[in-house]
């Protein structure tokens, strides 16, 4: 009998060392402070920047763990040759013409790499400013500035949260790239001698800080694989002027002409704050008929 209560003695006592062996290594981990870049799974992080302007946005620094950080930390961070990379072959493979473009230097500015982490902050992290002026890029692109973490002054840098590729959204006025931008579409379309109603959904994406870009008629596209091909044969741009009037051109190739028709290419903003544009052109399709259009398309958001 007294056997077997040193035996269940021995067993309660392992068990409770056991777990004071868990409690302390969890503890451990709960209490670790390591460094990090916030950023989405795929190490991307996004904002928009407006067209015409530069404008500035963050890359954030983390310190992770339950208690505050009671010295400053610096963080430096350096530009990452290899993630665009490794982000095009892991999305694209071998489809170059959607490989993600390392944002051209004369486009954004850094000017300096480290941050501090304050142990005075209240909160646990610190950001890095990029100025970016995104006059001249195109919406049908991807554009990153790749970062990562070179060196910490204290504590551990988290291995799998130490890059950020910052991608720069595109906006203006009348459209962004953060989510795609719709105008709903009314009027009549007129091929040859035949004339019909339509009511589209229509995509359209910034191109300049007053200019946006859609499908000439009811032809659409998918923003995130909308070929060259595609924009030669459809894609137009309407320029909304500070005088109210819009005008209608050429994007990539299409052949395009705008009618003078009385109150027809003039823009206004409704009762909802909603931009809408009334438009008069002419395309001609693929197979060279002239297709007439006469469009009110209101913004929709």
């Amino acid at each position: 009998m007294k056997r077997n209560v040193y035996i269940a003695l021995a067993v309660i006592a392992s068990l409770a060392m056991t777990s004071c062996n868990e409690d302390a290594q969890f503890r451990g981990e709960l209490y670790k402070k390591v460094i990090y870049v916030l950023s989405n799974t795929d190490f991307t992080f996004e904002t928009e920047h407006a067209f015409g302007e530069t404008s500035t946005g963050y890359v954030t620094i983390y310190c992770g763990g339950t208690e505050h950080i009671n010295k400053d930390v610096t963080v430096e961070l350096e530009y990452d040759n290899e993630a665009v990379p490794k982000y095009n072959y892991i999305n694209f493979d071998l489809d170059e013409s959607r490989y993600a473009h390392e944002l051209d230097p004369s486009r954004y500015r850094i000017s300096s790499y480290q941050v501090v982490l304050k142990a005075s902050n209240p909160d646990n992290y610190s950001l890095l400013p990029i100025e970016i002026n995104p006059d001249g890029l195109s919406p049908d692109s991807i554009y990153f500035v790749p970062l990562r973490i070179k060196s910490v002054s204290d504590y551990e840098i988290n291995p799998n949260k130490q890059y950020v590729m910052y991608r720069v959204l595109l906006k203006n006025e009348y459209a962004t790239m953060k989510t795609t931008t719709y105008y709903q579409v009314t009027g009549v379309e007129t091929r040859g001698e035949n004339a019909a109603g339509i009511s589209v959904t229509r995509i359209v994406a910034p191109v300049s800080k007053n200019q946006i870009r859609f499908f000439a008629g009811t032809n659409t596209y998918n923003p995130s694989t909308v070929t060259r091909e595609e924009l030669a044969k459809y894609a137009v741009v309407a320029t909304i002027n500070d005088d109210k009037t819009v005008t209608i051109s050429s994007h990539s190739g299409c052949e395009v002409e705008q009618l003078d028709a009385p109150d027809s290419n003039y823009w206004e903003v409704n009762a909802r704050g909603l931009y809408v544009l009334h438009l008069n052109y002419r395309y001609k399709d693929p197979q060279g008929t002239w297709v007439t259009m006469e469009e009110n398309c209101v913004q929709r958001k």
